[in-house]
């Protein structure tokens, strides 16, 4: 693969992004604006669990956080399917741009916009909702970067094994909202029953929520979510792989011609 390649696709995908940001925004302001609701609640169950000194926002900052990105998956999945509306997706294949190239330039894109949607929203909320990080700053930023990857590459795997945009996006919200209900983004796994708890290993959110919970309430370091980065870091790959299988093997579908 050419980096030059990857780069000038990354460049043509940032300026369109910018260009439109408006889904973007509202990924980031919708959750700021659920936080001073959901707190009491999420406040209610930290001190059960033991947090007497928990304001609530431990729990409900980081799961609005993740549940938000996993519903702008949805950017991803348009910018693949729009080069398909714009005719455009076959030109670059025939061009000196190869296909891997082509997805990663889109991916890195992608992931640039995960990674800023959870950094800012986690960020704005130390100052409105006095969220902490009492553990270490490095394992909190390794957490968030291995989950918008994991993201990332999830909505890869998505555009990657459907056959229309609509079918794409659909499939992106439900399982988004699922995985991250799943995951304890609403309300911590503790409070699953059995069944659901041991499902819930099974998925990212779960993974990138008890890793950011380590760190946030119990004063956690790399060494405790060390776990936790590799089970991401494992499912990342996971979803890559068979993403550019599926790409190999179904292309993306042709425009309008």
């Amino acid at each position: 693969m050419s980096i030059k390649q990857i780069w000038n696709v990354m460049k043509l995908n940032l300026r369109l992004q910018l260009s439109d940001p408006t889904i973007k925004l509202i990924m980031i302001c919708v959750p700021l604006i659920m936080v001073p609701f959901m707190r009491p609640a999420a406040k209610m169950q930290l001190i059960v669990q033991g947090y007497m000194h928990a304001n609530g926002a431990e729990q409900v900052v980081p799961g609005l956080a993740i549940m938000f990105s996993f519903l702008s998956v949805q950017v991803i999945v348009q910018m693949f399917y729009h080069e398909s509306d714009w005719n455009t997706w076959d030109r670059q294949q025939v061009s000196a741009t190869t296909v891997n190239e082509i997805i990663f330039g889109k991916v890195a894109v992608a992931y640039l916009i995960q990674v800023f949607q959870l950094a800012i929203v986690i960020l704005l909320s130390q100052w409105l909702f006095n969220f902490k990080i009492n553990g270490s700053w490095p394992a909190f930023i390794a957490i968030i970067m291995s989950f918008a990857a994991t993201l990332t590459f999830f909505g890869v795997l998505i555009v990657s094994l459907t056959n229309s945009e609509e079918v794409a996006l659909s499939l992106s919200n439900l399982l988004g909202m699922l995985m991250s209900g799943l995951g304890g983004s609403l309300s911590p796994t503790s409070t699953f029953p059995h069944w659901a708890k041991q499902l819930a290993k099974f998925d990212p959110a779960y993974w990138a929520m008890t890793g950011i919970k380590k760190i946030s309430l119990d004063a956690g370091t790399m060494a405790n979510i060390h776990k936790n980065l590799l089970i991401l870091w494992i499912i990342t790959g996971i979803f890559c792989i068979v993403a550019i299988i599926g790409f190999h093997f179904k292309p993306l579908k042709e425009g309008n011609n």
